[in-house]
């Protein structure tokens, strides 16, 4: 939230945090770190040991070691969940753990070897960068905030949220659109001379079963870097990390367009009504028309409610003149079929047999082809 400390911190258990470093995908830091520091942050996290948390002397609210330049926060998100994407709010529902992790030379103890103590107590007497998300519309946390110190110094905060992010969509290619998603952490106060960002491609990562419906999600892509902010001078560390989401479109296919390509059809029929049967002609012409215009209201809640036309618009469109067409031409058999253009009536009505699905295949071409 702006303006708001949005502190990252967590419980992490032993076995746990195995599972979490074990995938991942990250981006390298544009700009060159440390070695030694970037090395101690992407190492795995020590089993619990039974060593000491930090005196209180050496506790402090102050950078560390601000001398030696900006202070390099590893970061990574790992999707425990992703619940759902609105079309209608361009909201997703994600359950993601965050973590932080840096290296602060006034928390080390070799006693404590090559494993972490928990030190839940460090929350508010320790220097914990400051974070905020972008397009953030709600959170909830899991659990109290609980910190892991290991024997270099290397502190690990991180916790298990419940939130929902807000990102513009374009929705044109629908039901065959794709859409690239980017969540973007920003640090509240300090600027790149004070923190920089580097991912952590051991804790970023997804888990392999999902509750989303509709579509499939791509495994996230984190990366680091600096740049400018809205309304903020200076420039500013970054970390976005991205999402690929593609809908599953056999799902609208199977639902709206065989049922739609169905009423096409239909009004297909009136050319294939001999001329003496007028009243069929339009009679199925009209129901034709009347089915359409109920089934496009149907699907007004299952469509993006958007401003503009998508594939599928272009489709229901190209669809809705073919069968007024149809009722058309059953009108106008009607006016003609006892003057002396009777003739034309079964011209129209060859010329249709033919004409019309190619149009229907032209209409399909159209929406979803080009």
């Amino acid at each position: 939230m702006t303006g708001v400390r949005w502190r990252l911190s967590v419980l992490v258990l032993a076995a746990g945090v195995g599972a979490l470093l074990g995938g991942g995908v990250g981006a390298a830091f544009p700009e060159e770190l440390p070695a030694d520091v970037v090395a101690d942050l992407e190492r795995e996290v020590g089993p619990r040991s039974g060593g000491a948390c930090p005196d209180a002397g050496v506790l402090s609210l102050t950078r560390p070691d601000p001398a030696a330049g900006p202070t390099v926060v590893g970061l990574g998100a790992f999707f425990q969940d992703v619940a759902s994407l609105s079309d209608v709010d361009q909201t997703l529902d994600t359950d993601v753990y965050v973590f932080a992790r840096w290296r602060d030379p006034r928390l080390a103890d070799p006693a404590r070897g090559d494993g972490s103590v928990e030190c839940p107590v460090l929350e508010n007497r320790l220097w914990i960068p400051a974070l905020e998300p972008e397009n953030l519309r709600g959170r909830q946390a899991f659990y109290p905030a609980r910190v892991l110190v290991d024997g270099r110094g290397v502190v690990t905060y991180a916790r298990r949220l419940w939130v929902k992010l807000s990102y513009p969509l374009d929705f044109r290619d629908f039901p065959l659109d794709r859409h690239s998603w980017k969540v973007t952490l920003w640090p509240v106060l300090s600027r790149a001379d004070e923190i920089v960002f580097h991912p952590l491609p051991r804790v970023t990562g997804m888990n392999e079963h999902l509750s989303i419906q509709g579509w499939r999600v791509g495994e996230p892509r984190a990366a680091a870097s600096t740049g400018p902010r809205v309304a903020r001078a200076g420039s500013w560390a970054r970390f976005d990390v991205e999402l690929v989401l593609e809908r599953n479109w056999s799902y609208h296919a199977w639902k709206f367009g065989v049922p739609l390509t169905l009423i096409v059809l239909m009004a297909y029929g009136v050319y294939f009504i001999p001329a003496s049967a007028l009243p069929q002609q339009i009679g199925l012409g009209t129901t034709a028309m009347l089915t359409l215009i109920a089934y496009m209201l149907a699907l007004g809640s299952g469509l993006p409610r958007i401003s503009y036309l998508t594939r599928a618009d272009r489709f229901f469109v190209g669809s809705a003149v073919l069968v007024f067409l149809g009722l058309v031409k059953a009108v106008a058999a009607a006016a003609i079929a006892q003057g002396p253009h009777a003739r034309v009536v079964d011209r129209v009505n060859r010329w249709g047999r033919w004409v019309f699905p190619l149009a229907v295949l032209a209409n399909f071409a159209l929406a979803f082809l080009r």
